[in-house]
């Protein structure tokens, strides 16, 4: 008579078999670690929503009063270019020097480089970023990331609340979707708020570039402190549409809150991920 070797289970076996360890309908390696990952997902973005965001709309507030509102005249916030009589042409000019080799009178000439320094080490002085300005994005940055990522997590914490896909009974899964849509779009304008930042620099730069060739044009001088109080009232109009972005989100997750946790009955509770 043949016997058949018994079949040996190990504890993975087991783990893999327990209901406990799986992840939705998968048996994943590593499940009850993920599982209790997207348990901390859930609860943090409960309270991002509960008390995160609040703080946040205040705190904007106060911000807005303590460094943006003391520039009440907005031509305050413009900083001087301080080019130097003549500007860098003196910089950039060419210099004939006599070719002693040949012993000839004829004159050649070199250009010279910004960065290059004459016989008595003068430089061309260094052209500062507006500092006022430079302060208020450097505290404005912060911000655009925090909104970025409460969006990030407020979508997340939907996606994962989205029921398992099956005909009938959608409303509630529709409404998911057009919060995400809403929380998507206002990340979005968010994430422009860096892009527009960088497009301040780059444009500055340029027209002092034109003011340095040319001090004499007044239209140049003037470009830059038209760009200056620009970007002050863009900076400015970001925070309180940061402000305004989280009232959005609390105001459309509360108004559904309800179908956003239970999208479906109680009898299909079970048929969520």
């Amino acid at each position: 008579m043949v016997y058949s070797e018994p079949h040996k289970t190990n504890t993975a076996d087991k783990m893999a078999a327990d209901p406990k360890y799986k992840f939705g309908n998968l048996h994943l390696k590593n499940a009850k670690e993920v599982s209790d990952y997207t348990t901390k997902v859930l609860g943090d973005a409960e309270n991002l929503i509960t008390n995160i965001i609040p703080d946040k709309i205040f705190s904007l507030q106060k911000l807005d009063k303590d460094e943006f509102q003391q520039y009440s005249d907005i031509s305050s916030v413009t900083s001087d270019v301080n080019i130097p009589s003549g500007g860098y042409e003196s910089y950039m000019r060419k210099e004939p020097f006599t070719n002693h080799i040949n012993n000839s009178n004829s004159n050649h000439t070199k250009k010279r480089k910004l960065d290059d320094t004459d016989s008595n080490g003068d430089a061309p002085p260094q052209i500062p970023c507006n500092a006022k300005l430079l302060r208020l994005i450097d505290v404005m940055k912060p911000e655009i990331k925090d909104v970025i990522e409460a969006c990030e997590s407020i979508k997340m914490w939907i996606s994962l609340l989205i029921p398992r896909i099956e005909d009938g009974n959608n409303f509630g899964v529709s409404i998911q979707e057009e919060v995400l849509n809403e929380v998507h779009r206002i990340q979005t304008e968010s994430m422009n708020y860096l892009d527009a930042i960088s497009r301040y620099f780059i444009t500055r730069a340029k027209i002092i570039s034109k003011v340095a060739k040319y001090p004499y044009v007044d239209d140049y001088n003037r470009a830059v402190r038209e760009v200056d109080e620009k970007e002050y009232l863009n900076i400015q109009f970001s925070i309180n549409e940061i402000r305004s972005h989280y009232m959005l989100i609390l105001d459309v997750v509360s108004k559904n809150y309800e179908k956003i946790k239970k999208p479906r009955s109680s009898n299909n509770i079970e048929s969520m991920y």
